[in-house]
């Protein structure tokens, strides 16, 4: 039997060691092309490389082997066909918008979205002429109909959004999508594949800030997952006239990172499922965002019933002065902006990673004055729950 068709037979906690071509690889790690130029060959061979009538490597800004390892590895953990790194999650967002509203499109996307993406899609792309519709509930299909437009060209969902955790049904939106022509795309750098596969339940693009738990926060990178045709499109077109390209050197490393993913997210999604269940009970604390919590937990459970991740959030009583209290009396706690660490973090939202959404919008969003945002890291649960133990006792 080829090979190919071994890798194909193999679970997905094996395909995060050896998807990618590992099984024919001569290293036992994927080797680090740390070179700018490759040879060209012949003179015709030059010409059908730079023309995409032919494969192979050009120049790191366009493809790299080790950057290659990383897009194989990504995509066959995300059933995706091919895949593409970039140098950030937020360049990923971007070089979809561009390639695909360009020249006057829309979007209609979840208003349950990271505050930076929000931005991109309110100020940014609307100043190159791409609008963005926000659907403000985004468990209605019907806000999501209602704001489709003739010019649209995609809907964009965050599963499970930051910080509130709010978990979609993909497979609906992603027929809902089908049904008026229009491609879906999922942000699922919380979940990773690990947790949810996305592209398997209908999606047509995968998004991933791989600056989160695909590279345990050691170095940034993004990727953007999908049919083939569409990502040599992406490469030949915005990302090789753009430049948002990822280093050999951050691929490598994640390459690494990813062979233990599977296992790293089963202690955050316990942790977190602890920490979250402490939480809900404690008198100062009104509310937790936590999909094993509130109207919908049965849905959550079904939608995704592999996991909810590290991250969560939840609401103190009192407002910005009590949290601000409780944020900075905790110990273990690191006051940072990443996800997916393993040192657990804490943030204050509204004030930090979405405060560039106006009042409005933060409730809308139904983030408010109150709300922490916790990445629950890898310690042992009973340090963190006496850590905030102690914290909320100060207020």
């Amino acid at each position: 039997m080829a090979k190919k068709d071994i890798t194909k037979r193999l679970h997905s906690k094996t395909l995060e060691i050896h998807g990618g071509g590992s099984l024919t690889d001569s290293e036992i790690r994927p080797g680090l092309y740390r070179v700018i130029a490759f040879s060209l060959g012949s003179f015709d061979r030059a010409q059908r490389l730079f023309s995409g009538t032919e494969e192979g490597f050009i120049y790191t800004r366009i493809n790299n082997p080790t950057v290659d390892k990383l897009e194989k590895r990504l995509a066959v953990l995300e059933g995706a066909e091919a895949g593409l790194a970039t140098s950030s999650g937020m360049a990923a967002i971007e070089l979809i918008a561009l390639h695909l509203a360009h020249s006057g499109g829309h979007i209609v996307a979840s208003n349950r979205i990271y505050g930076g993406t929000f931005h991109l899609f309110r100020e940014r792309l609307p100043a190159l002429g791409i609008k963005v519709s926000f659907v403000e509930n985004p468990f209605e299909e019907k806000s999501w109909v209602k704001a489709i437009q003739p010019n649209t060209k995609f809907l964009y969902v965050e599963n499970p959004s930051n910080p509130i955790l709010d978990i979609f049904d993909i497979k609906s939106l992603a027929n809902l999508a089908h049904e008026h022509k229009l491609p879906l795309v999922v942000d699922n750098t919380l979940a990773t594949p690990s947790l949810l596969q996305p592209i398997k339940l209908g999606a047509d693009i995968v998004i991933h800030s791989l600056s989160k738990y695909m590279g345990d926060g050691e170095v940034i990178g993004g990727a953007i997952l999908g049919k083939k045709r569409l990502i040599d499109e992406v490469r030949t077109g915005w990302f090789r006239d753009t430049g948002p390209c990822i280093s050999p050197d951050n691929a490598a490393i994640l390459c690494y990172h990813i062979e233990s993913l599977f296992g790293r997210m089963k202690e955050h999604c316990r942790n977190a499922s602890i920490i979250a269940k402490f939480l809900s009970r404690h008198p100062k604390v009104s509310r937790v965002f936590y999909p094993e919590y509130g109207d919908r937990k049965k849905i959550n459970k079904r939608l995704m019933p592999k996991g909810f991740g590290g991250l969560m959030a939840f609401e103190v009583r009192g407002g910005l002065k009590k949290a601000k209290i409780v944020l900075e009396s905790l110990k273990l706690f690191w006051h940072a902006a990443n996800i997916g660490e393993a040192r657990s973090l804490v943030i204050h939202p509204a004030t930090t990673t979405h405060g560039q959404l106006t009042p409005k919008e933060l409730k809308k969003a139904g983030i408010s004055s109150g709300t922490i945002r916790l990445s629950v890291g890898r310690e042992y649960f009973q340090d963190l729950v006496e850590d905030l133990a102690q914290a909320l006792e100060k207020i």
